[in-house]
């Protein structure tokens, strides 16, 4: 399993989150989340092909990346914002569907977002929702938090972890990120285990010492601030046996 993106986006007077995974190899698609105050207002599911695993982890961390953008231009536009309003959370089964570029008839240059087309009311050309991201894209671009390396989160274990501030976006490192690692658990409280900035390329190393607890659960949260927004991943903690 390749590790996801999670983004916060300001839209009107709220802040979605957007979160992109991969379920690994038993559950071949990536998934998508549209939370607003942790509920599910929209999902996207696609599977993977046969040349997507043909292509392995890159190409599954491509696929990744560019349904995360598609769908943070989908917030942009507004595309929940009916959802929102009448305050009902969406299961994850009314995913909405954003047309693959091949549909689109015409290439796609790298970089840019194709948004859906949510209706025939609704519809603008390509031409359109260019405009309309490149207009957008200084005023809402956020931090995007990358977890590049994958260790085993053992209680009472020492973990390296190489992370990666960026704007959501157009992928600029952001210089001088305030990273926090801390674990929370049901028998303890907070304990933070790394602070940090990232470096001039949006770098960070942390080294972390867990704690190792006898009973209860455990989580280690990673967060990143800057004047671009936040963001966090979440690992559950686990002895090992």
């Amino acid at each position: 399993m390749i590790t996801g993106f999670n983004t916060d986006i300001k839209h009107g007077n709220l802040v979605f989150h957007v979160q992109t995974e991969d379920k690994g190899a038993e559950n071949p698609f990536v998934e998508s989340l549209v939370y607003v105050g942790g509920e599910i207002v929209g999902s996207k599911k696609t599977p993977y092909d046969e040349t997507t695993r043909e292509g392995g982890l890159a190409a599954i961390q491509e696929m990744m990346e560019t349904q995360h953008r598609k769908m943070i231009a989908a917030v942009q536009r507004g595309r929940f914002d009916s959802d929102t309003k009448n305050s009902r959370p969406r299961e994850k089964s009314d995913s909405f569907d954003l047309p693959p570029p091949s549909n689109l008839g015409v290439e796609i240059p790298p970089g840019v977002v194709v948004v859906d087309k949510a209706s025939k009311a609704d519809e603008k050309t390509l031409d359109q929702v260019i405009l309309d991201y490149l207009a957008s894209e200084v005023s809402q671009e956020h931090l995007d938090l990358t977890l590049y390396s994958t260790p085993d989160f053992y209680l009472g274990e020492t973990v390296e972890m190489r992370l990666k501030a960026e704007t959501s976006l157009s992928r600029r490192p952001i210089i001088g990120a305030a990273i926090l690692v801390k674990v929370i658990s049901t028998v303890d409280k907070p304990m933070i285990v790394y602070q940090g900035k990232t470096t001039a390329d949006g770098s960070c190393t942390a080294t972390c010492k867990l704690p190792k607890y006898k009973s209860g659960n455990a989580a280690l949260i990673i967060q990143a601030t800057s004047d671009a927004g936040n963001s966090e991943i979440k690992y559950l903690l686990r002895a090992r046996k």
